[in-house]
């Protein structure tokens, strides 16, 4: 497909006087044998693939009077990203494209629970034997990252960018209020203390489109204020949403396309309205509600190109700052201390140690969720309210007292790119949904890309009513910053807007 063409010296003109490259890579990822899916407390060993995993690069460069600016986007199908896999990116890549500044590169990750991860996830996780390990899954994404930024830098070319926005219903808030002030993720809506949910949605779909010099469609940025979580629960790699998504792009559009999938401000979304989850016909914790949203989707990037077929820029403004933010984290207080070693205590009398606890009660917890997998027909599977869990938090609030002296600060890499009108902004939290709101509502671009899970693995940042309510997702082992982080990273991230329009 392409956008109505220019004619005559008009467009010879322009083109001549292009100063913005583009240049698109996407590598494949996936697995070529059983890997442990990370995303939940316990272990989930592949016993298939269902669609692709995916790195896709996108690469802008601008020439002008006051210098070069880049911008290189990279979106991984995987769970989240290391500050130091990021930095060994940067590393490999200065040798092998040394006109592109390193520093220019973000990573995002789509936060899958269907696919590898190159970590341990938990102290209490020994790698499976017989699935792939960590140090391979590591290698294989680092060298389909490396080679997507080299082919996208050596494919850049004129181009001409769009960004358009439409809407669809993918994220709704999964956090569940009940009438005694608490909240609880996936908690049950059928309670007759139940009040509502504790956030709103965002259900806009932003978009940037870009063609090549011969009007050819190249690619599409896509964000979302929803993770690709649809299956989070099920024992097959895929990139959920956004890998069926892509199919049906491919089909559409042309195999040429690629697709770079972000998730906006969502730590507190999944894809699912709670509240009729059991009278909903279909069901979003398998492949028929991963196709429903892909089919969501698919229409709203069918709105969206029919408006960026008649604004197409051949010229947009490019600007880039990197900022090293340094955050206060979230402190754990005196009574919560208290509190946390009274747990403990109770939770292991009546074993030899704490370590002995934790095991047990691990195996208990395992055997729940795979007896909760038999009985319902949907998930959650897994119950945070068992005592395995309990545990968990408690010795979390321990550890962050004893550091918090030693440790007061959580340093990150936050990204703010100027695209014409629009802006994108990182940060590398699982961001609630109203910090994503304040920032996009004092954004001076006319359309706000909000990127979480960039640079790094923040964790969850909560809002100060989620810490008010508690709740897995808002408890200090969730996360290592807090409400006051989270107000500096809003004030942060609008100021990096604002001085892309000032410079």
């Amino acid at each position: 497909m392409s956008i109505p063409s220019k004619t005559g010296e008009a467009r010879k003109r322009s083109l001549i006087e292009m100063t913005t490259l583009i240049g698109w890579d996407s590598q494949d990822i996936t697995p070529d044998k059983p890997v442990e899916l990370i995303g939940q407390y316990y272990q989930r060993i592949s016993k298939s693939v269902r669609d692709p995993l995916c790195v896709t690069a996108l690469v802008m460069e601008q020439t002008s009077a006051s210098g070069i600016e880049q911008a290189v986007m990279v979106s991984i199908d995987i769970i989240f990203i290391n500050r130091d896999f990021l930095d060994e990116i940067r590393e490999a890549l200065r040798p092998l494209v040394p006109d592109l500044n390193p520093d220019t590169i973000f990573l995002n990750a789509t936060h899958i629970h269907s696919g590898p991860g190159w970590t341990v996830p938990f102290r209490w996780w020994v790698p499976a034997e017989g699935a792939m390990q960590p140090s391979e899954i590591r290698a294989l994404v680092l060298g389909a990252v490396v080679r997507a930024v080299v082919n996208a830098w050596k494919a850049r070319q004129p181009g001409q960018i769009r960004a358009a926005s439409a809407f669809a219903a993918m994220g709704f808030c999964r956090r569940m209020l009940y009438a005694d002030g608490s909240a609880m993720m996936y908690g049950e809506t059928n309670r007759e203390d139940f009040i509502g949910v504790e956030a709103a949605h965002d259900f806009e779909v932003r978009l940037v489109f870009t063609w090549d010099d011969q009007d050819r469609l190249t690619g599409i940025v896509l964000n979302v204020a929803c993770p690709a979580q649809v299956m989070e629960a099920q024992h097959e790699v895929s990139a959920d949403v956004f890998g069926e998504l892509r199919k049906r792009i491919h089909q559409t559009y042309g195999p040429q396309v690629n697709l770079l999938p972000q998730v906006s401000a969502a730590g507190c979304q999944s894809p699912r309205n709670l509240p009729i989850q059991s009278k909903d016909e279909i069901n979003y914790w398998n492949d028929s509600g991963m196709r429903a949203i892909a089919g969501r989707l698919e229409k709203a990037v069918a709105e969206g190109y029919a408006s960026a077929l008649e604004h197409a820029e051949i010229n947009p403004v490019l600007k880039h700052t990197v900022t090293e933010l340094v955050l206060p984290i979230r402190r754990a207080s005196i009574e919560e201390h208290e509190s946390a070693c009274s747990d403990v205590k109770r939770l292991t009398a009546r074993y030899a140690d704490i370590e002995t606890a934790s095991r047990e009660l691990f195996t208990e917890f395992v055997a729940d969720t795979q007896a909760t997998e038999k009985r319902q027909p949907h998930g959650p599977f897994d119950n945070k309210e068992l005592d395995f869990v309990k545990l968990e938090n408690a010795q979390a609030v321990i550890r962050r007292f004893e550091t918090q002296d030693s440790k007061p600060t959580y340093s990150m890499e936050l990204h703010a790119i100027r695209l014409g009108d629009s802006a994108f902004v990182t940060n590398p939290f699982e961001l609630f949904l109203d910090y994503g709101q304040m920032i996009v509502a004092r954004s001076r671009a006319n359309q706000t890309f909000l990127v979480q899970l960039a640079c790094d693995a923040g964790q969850y940042l909560p809002t100060a009513r989620a810490v008010a309510a508690g709740g897995y997702s808002a408890l200090i082992i969730n996360g290592s910053v807090g409400p006051e982080g989270g107000r500096m990273l809003v004030d942060a991230s609008v100021q990096a807007i604002d001085q892309l329009w000032e410079q």
